[in-house]
């Protein structure tokens, strides 16, 4: 049997190189099996481990960077690409794309896809290598992203590249016409051509994507009011469409964490960060300024967001 120094030594090693642990012998993934059958330890991939208390103190984006630097050192020949290599990049991504795992095949094997893992054979694919994994090059990953996924997720990973000053807005516009090869073009095209680096994060791109794709694309995002409360104060809109009377409409995504976020809220309690909101949304109505509230729920079932933007005077732009 397996000793208990030897199962801590094999994860004090995995968590020196941030990824999941992986027994070398029958014996060892014996061990940690029991260890799993009892709860103290994770098995997030197959024949990968991690102790559950340091697994559950990951993010999830984190927990992927995991799974991946063991699967590169497992098989040092793979490359990571679309939404897996995103995750390596530290772009935005969503949580929804974490899984399969995204991989380069080869095009003359054939291979079966799982629920865990998806390959893709690309043309001419630049690579690069992250912490020591080899991933596709960041503008590829981006255009295979913007290739293959809906607008409402190819948006967040581009648009945090140019916020994160990873990429400029020029090379990002030239870059699909030098891709040789091509399914979907003019998807990437359209997806680089909406990127904006003022979107504050994955899920305003999300929404963003979603509203233009419903026909409902805003006229200016992030556009700022003064607050006639107090000068020196200045108030932020997500996304703002202005109507033919020269009133506006706002939309605001909202999330918890705006509420309970410590990061967020200036160590306020709810109950504060609540009226702090509500007397923002008095000084822009004073301002022409109609406000609609969406939740990061609501980018599945969008029809109330929808319907309240016309309800507003804001029509659909196309089917």
């Amino acid at each position: 049997m397996v000793g208990h120094h030897a199962v801590e030594m094999l994860f004090a090693e995995a968590k020196k190189e941030k990824r999941c642990a992986i027994p070398s012998t029958e014996t060892e993934a014996k061990a940690l099996q029991r260890r799993v059958r009892s709860g103290s330890v994770e098995r997030p991939f197959r024949g990968m481990y991690a102790e559950a208390t340091y697994w559950h103190a990951l993010t999830r984006y984190e927990q992927l960077r995991h799974v991946v630097r063991a699967l590169a050192k497992k098989h040092p020949d793979w490359v990571f690409c679309g939404p897996t290599a995103a995750v390596m990049h530290c772009l935005d991504c969503s949580y929804r794309l974490l899984l399969p795992l995204h991989i380069l095949g080869n095009p003359n094997t054939h291979h079966r896809n799982t629920r865990q893992l998806k390959r893709h054979v690309v043309s001419y694919p630049e690579t690069t290598e992250v912490e020591g994994v080899k991933v596709t090059g960041l503008m590829r990953t981006l255009f295979d992203c913007a290739e293959t996924l809906d607008l409402r997720y190819s948006l967040a990973p581009i648009d945090s590249a140019l916020r994160a000053g990873h990429v400029s807005r020029d090379n990002l516009l030239a870059y699909p016409s030098s891709v040789k090869y091509s399914r979907h073009r003019q998807s990437a095209i359209r997806a680089f051509d909406l990127s904006d680096a003022r979107s504050e994060n994955g899920g305003e791109s999300s929404a963003r994507g979603m509203l233009h794709d419903m026909g409902y694309p805003p006229d200016d995002i992030q556009v700022e009011f003064s607050c006639l409360d107090r000068p020196n104060r200045r108030h932020r809109v997500d996304f703002l469409w202005r109507r033919e009377d020269g009133t506006f409409v706002a939309l605001e995504f909202d999330g918890v964490r705006k509420y309970v976020d410590p990061n967020m809220t200036s160590g306020k309690a709810v109950r504060e960060v609540v009226d702090d909101e509500r007397r923002r949304q008095q000084c822009l109505q004073r301002q022409g300024v109609a406000m609609v509230r969406m939740y990061a729920s609501e980018l599945d079932n969008p029809q109330r967001v929808l319907a309240d933007l016309e309800h507003l005077g804001i029509q659909r732009t196309h089917s």
